[in-house]
């Protein structure tokens, strides 16, 4: 069961990785989000871009009318795995969802906020394939840099230390075998967002350079 404590940690850090997206961006007007009070309450990006602080901010594509955009969580006893786990599937959520997008859209569907969700959530839903992502992820942020870690639950593993949600959360075992399941449940979260203009990168682009597609 998530507690109360995980749940404000967990959200905080998204807030605070939303709070300055642009600082690690080589290009200029990128987009920057204001959080707006709700149930959930939400980053608001403005025409029409909102993202809920819950779980419903990842495993999304959340589409600007010049951008895309994902974000990423990690959780470890450590923080500069967290970071590195959260980096890494803020990625993972980019080239997946914009190979899926562009080669098959209908296993996704538009949630509230303009973003785009698989339909049903499972890995053989996602079209694999080999994609170079322009630019790179944001700085992560972690809660600890709030003044606490997660000290109850992982907001995005089962307790039976199951796969987390989205592409990348867990190993191709499925588990986060190998790993104590006792300091994943007591660690540091790690939230991380990544930016791609679409200039850079648009579905055209996607399936013109994507490599190896499995639908």
């Amino acid at each position: 069961m998530h507690t109360r404590r995980s749940a404000i940690a967990g959200l905080a850090g998204v807030t605070l990785v939303a709070a300055a997206p642009a600082s690690f961006a080589a290009d200029d007007g990128l987009p920057s989000a204001k959080t707006v009070a709700g149930k959930p309450p939400y980053m608001d990006y403005g025409d029409g871009v909102k993202v809920p602080l819950s779980k419903g901010a990842f495993a999304t594509l959340w589409e600007g009318p010049n951008y895309w955009l994902t974000f990423g969580f990690g959780s470890a006893s450590v923080g500069d795995r967290a970071k590195e786990l959260a980096s890494h599937r803020a990625a993972g959520a980019m080239r997946y969802l914009l190979l899926t997008l562009a080669f098959a859209p209908d296993r996704l569907e538009k949630v509230p906020g303009n973003g785009w969700r698989q339909k049903v959530e499972t890995p053989a839903n996602y079209v694999i394939g080999e994609l170079d992502l322009p630019g790179r992820p944001g700085v992560p942020a972690t809660d600890a840099a709030m003044g606490f870690g997660n000290a109850d639950a992982n907001l995005f593993v089962t307790a039976g230390g199951g796969p987390g949600i989205g592409p990348g959360t867990s190993d191709t075992a499925g588990t986060f075998s190998g790993m104590n399941r006792a300091a994943m449940l007591k660690g540091i979260n790690a939230f991380c967002s990544y930016i791609i203009m679409k200039k850079d990168l648009s579905l055209n682009d996607v399936r013109a350079r994507a490599r190896q597609v499995v639908l």
